[in-house]
């Protein structure tokens, strides 16, 4: 048994317990993986150099490579094309073992579904990069990875879960001791909450986010500025909007200001001061951002108005009219392509799930395989082990029958003709002159003779007992009953029948002796064997078909030595008892 159970488990433990070899990089892609995160830009000509040496590398090493690539790309705002690329990788490290770059593989698949605008499939596979990490590795990542999903959740108006997932980026951020960019998912969250139209909490998160900037990033800093004068506006408290919207105009740093610009031209316009509103109105209308620039020709309209320059007010309104169509033409097309992108990936997830639920039923018939060959071999193994015990009980069975027979044997002819030979010696030696022994030998060698005819007397009188008594039981009441089916055999006749077989032969004792869990049916198969009924007639008596006492008589056999035999064997153990 355990010779067939132990080499399967090594076999299993061997498949299941298997980890992949690490790759070995060349000192040129271990330089350009280490300024892939903060330096692409540096990184990039070492891949490139890289390229025509591919072929030295093994098929881990190219993997790692391709992703490098991805990653340098990304970090460099090149935009994926196509997602052919990051699908071979990410199904080369599901394969592979390597939990950290499978998680890196992850996070890029999700990048580059929302370079292709597939938001719903980025965030799954963003998830799906938290889950392999299990929140223990790759602090930096993480954080990114939550700030991802809250940016889309957060487009889909998930607001709750955008917010918890800002959350979590603010948390990794902390462990991973990212201080220069700590305040962006406080000011995330700030920014969730004003689309949320949470004015209140929106100003909370903003003010927290600034004092955490002002000694960490001053460009990030200045930039929540503006946020907070907006909000301010919003909240119709002018001064403090326009405190917050000047201070980040006079220390600019240099930073792209048209936000700024178009704040405070809001902002003038709001206060009455036109002239000022169309100054800085008309220096944010830069065209760069698509959705602003609506908002923009708006403020322009409504100030030319408002200064009585209709004619500009009316050429204005044409280029609100113009964008407006543009922007509805855009959200159009974003529309259907968010339905077509939700339908696509509701067809992906039901057929991952017809795919799982295929996988499940394919694992299960193997459990089930695995759990009947498990089953089967330990029934084989406990068979064979209760035939061992089988064997070794019968071998013991038979050598308290071998004892017994000895013992009877003792009380034999040859046991007879023994002492017989013992008493001739004893009369030889009385016959010597034992004038020269002492009369205590002499007496010692007449109680020795008289020993051995006693006990020579008790054997033939044993020998006598048992033949009177077989020849009462032949000539018996009992005996004739079992013999002539004249007459039914009730239980009283079967005790009677087995007393006497116990007063001549000790028979039950000696069945039990061979097997102890005999049932009365085969006792009572014995007893009709011992007195030479023959198997017609035993079916008769036992009410059952020839056949069936046959079948009986086997299995019996079976029992009393362990092993298949005939049922004349069986007769010649019991008739021998």
């Amino acid at each position: 048994m355990l010779r067939l159970i132990i080499p399967l488990w090594l076999a299993l433990s061997l498949l299941g317990c298997g980890k992949p070899k690490p790759s070995s990089y060349p000192p040129t892609m271990v330089e350009a993986a280490r300024l892939s995160e903060h330096e692409a830009a540096r990184a990039l000509p070492l891949l490139e150099a890289l390229a025509d040496s591919l072929d030295r590398l093994d098929e881990e090493g190219r993997v790692y490579y391709d992703l490098l690539r991805l990653r340098v790309n990304d970090k460099l705002n090149v935009r994926a094309t196509s997602d052919t690329l990051i699908r071979r990788i990410t199904a080369f490290y599901e394969a592979y073992g390597d939990p950290d770059k499978l998680m890196l593989a992850y996070y890029y698949r999700g990048r580059v579904c929302a370079d292709l605008n597939d938001a719903l499939q980025a965030l799954h596979f963003y998830r799906k990069a938290a889950e392999v990490s299990g929140g223990k590795r790759q602090y930096l990542l993480l954080s990114r990875i939550y700030s991802q999903m809250g940016e889309i959740l957060e487009y889909q108006n998930m607001y709750e879960e955008a917010i918890n997932s800002y959350r979590k980026s603010y948390d990794y951020k902390i462990l991973c001791g990212d201080s220069v960019t700590l305040s962006m998912p406080i000011r995330d969250i700030a920014g969730v909450y004003n689309e949320w139209e949470q004015n209140d909490s929106a100003l909370i998160y903003f003010l927290r986010a600034s004092e955490i900037a002002k000694n960490t990033n001053k460009e990030v800093y200045l930039g929540i500025q503006e946020e907070i004068g907006s909000l301010y506006m919003d909240l119709k408290e002018y001064d403090k909007a326009f405190e917050y919207l000047n201070l980040s105009l006079k220390d600019s740093l240099d930073r792209y200001l048209t936000p700024t610009y178009y704040l405070l031209g809001k902002w003038y316009m709001l206060t009455g001061n036109l002239d000022s509103a169309f100054y800085y109105t008309k220096k944010s209308n830069t065209k760069e951002v698509f959705y602003k620039e609506i908002d923009v020709y708006r403020n322009l309209v409504e100030i030319e108005w408002a200064r009585g320059n209709h004619q500009a007010a009316h050429k204005y309104w044409r280029e609100y009219l113009k964008c407006n169509d543009s922007i509805q033409m855009a959200d159009n097309s974003e529309e259907i392509y968010r339905m077509k992108s939700l339908y696509d990936y509701n067809l992906r997830e039901r057929e991952n799930q017809r795919l799982a639920l295929a996988n499940e039923q394919k694992q299960a018939s193997i459990y089930r395989l695995f759990a009947i060959t498990a089953i089967l071999l330990l029934f084989l193994g406990g068979s064979f082990i209760h035939y061992l015990n089988r064997r070794r009980a019968w071998r013991r069975q038979k050598q308290k029958l071998e004892a017994e027979k000895r013992r009877i044997y003792r009380e034999s002819e040859e046991r007879i003709k023994d002492n017989l030979q013992k008493i001739a010696e004893l009369e030889a030696q009385s016959g010597e002159d034992l004038r020269s022994v002492s009369s205590g030998e002499r007496n010692l060698f007449a109680l020795n003779r008289d020993i051995l005819s006693a006990e020579n007397r008790h054997i033939e009188l044993s020998l006598e007992r048992r033949r009177v008594l077989e020849e009462h039981l032949i000539t018996s009441a009992i005996y004739a009953k079992f013999h002539d089916g004249q007459e039914p055999i009730d239980e009283s006749d079967w005790m009677a029948l087995r007393q006497e077989l116990d007063q001549i032969y000790d028979l039950t004792n000696r069945l039990r002796l061979l097997s102890p869990n005999l049932s009365e049916i085969e006792l009572r198969i014995c007893y009709l064997v011992k007195i030479h009924v023959k198997v017609t007639d035993m079916a008769a008596i036992l009410c059952r078909s020839v056949s069936g006492v046959s079948s009986i008589r086997n299995r019996l056999y079976a029992k009393l030595t362990g092993e298949r035999g005939s049922t004349e064997k069986l007769d010649r153990i019991i008739l021998d008892l």
